[in-house]
């Protein structure tokens, strides 16, 4: 498959011991790359600025957005010489497509330090695009190197005619250092996966062919989204920085003076309600007999009076 042409990608986070399988059913079906029926080691030097723009970007879902990086491919026995490209991957409402141009170790060293590589007339229109399309990227916008990948990739193909190309990147690692990028170096302490975990990153033009279908529903694989870059900044990076200390507000300039606390008032300095026992009422006196029911009452008791005499 054309590496420059538009294309849609799936990738697939295999666990330890489901990668190698799948693995050989792809190859069973798919040509490996020439000459790298063994796999071969990529290495990469992502760019990005201070504010880590590339990555918000993804994170916010921007549909239109790029990124350069430099790789290096080869092999320290030599089975695969060494060459190294600088790339811009633009990925707009889904579709992904790389462009790049050849150069050397050297001018990946001196790009590290945001000095873009210059080609005279014999170089092709399309490289002058992509070195200025580079320019305004680590130039202009302030993007520089962030942090440096490695991992072992088998690669299989279905042609120049094809339109699907499947990956298994094992092992990625990555490092913060600034360390020129060497073919096949193999320091990189940080890993990004579980031991024994790949990556599979499906590239397609158009459907994804029959077989392949059944071979995701066979061992119900589910495409996510991962990316490198992405995981090296969370586990590491993003980690490593000091948390943000939460300063307490500071007291109020003025306030009300409190209550005086006691029996009477609550905490608010409001004063209590009285006990229910001192809220009982008393009991009524008897009332006072007055006016005519008085005289009627006095003539009675006269009355009562003078019959105990007789």
């Amino acid at each position: 498959m054309d590496a420059s042409q538009n294309r849609r990608e799936f990738k697939f986070v295999l666990p330890p011991g489901l990668g190698e399988v799948i693995r050989q059913r792809v190859a069973a079906v798919l040509e490996a790359d020439r000459g790298a029926e063994q796999g071969y080691p990529v290495l990469s030097e992502y760019f990005d600025t201070t504010e880590r723009a590339s990555y918000w970007q993804k994170q916010f879902g921007i549909p239109n957005r790029r990124r350069v990086r430099s790789r290096v491919y080869g092999r320290r026995d030599g089975a695969i010489p060494a060459s190294a490209f600088i790339e811009v991957k633009h990925k707009l409402d889904g579709v992904t497509v790389k462009r790049r141009v050849a150069t050397d170790l050297q001018e990946l060293e001196l790009l590290s330090d945001g000095v873009i590589p210059v080609r005279d007339h014999r170089a092709s229109p399309a490289d002058h695009r992509i070195l200025a399309e580079i320019t305004e990227l680590v130039t202009q916008q302030g993007s520089r190197p962030v942090v440096q990948i490695r991992y072992h990739r088998f690669a299989y193909d279905s042609g120049p005619e094809g339109t699907i190309r499947i990956t298994f990147d094992q092992d990625p690692r990555c490092r913060f250092r600034r360390v020129p990028l060497v073919p096949d170096d193999p320091d990189f302490e940080l890993p990004l996966l579980e031991p024994g975990s790949s990556i599979m990153e499906v590239k397609t033009i158009g459907p994804v062919p029959f077989w392949f279908r059944g071979l995701i529903g066979e061992y119900q694989l589910v495409p996510r989204g991962f990316s490198k870059y992405t995981a090296a900044l969370e586990l590491y990076e993003f980690k490593s920085r000091p948390p943000i200390s939460r300063v307490p507000p500071p007291p109020p300039t003025s306030r009300l003076p409190k209550a005086p606390r006691g029996d009477a008032f609550d905490e608010k300095g409001r004063r209590r309600p009285a006990a229910t026992t001192t809220m009982r009422r008393p009991n009524p006196a008897p009332p006072k007999i007055t006016g005519v029911f008085r005289a009627l009452l006095h003539k009675l008791l006269v009355c009562f009076h003078l019959q105990d005499a007789r």
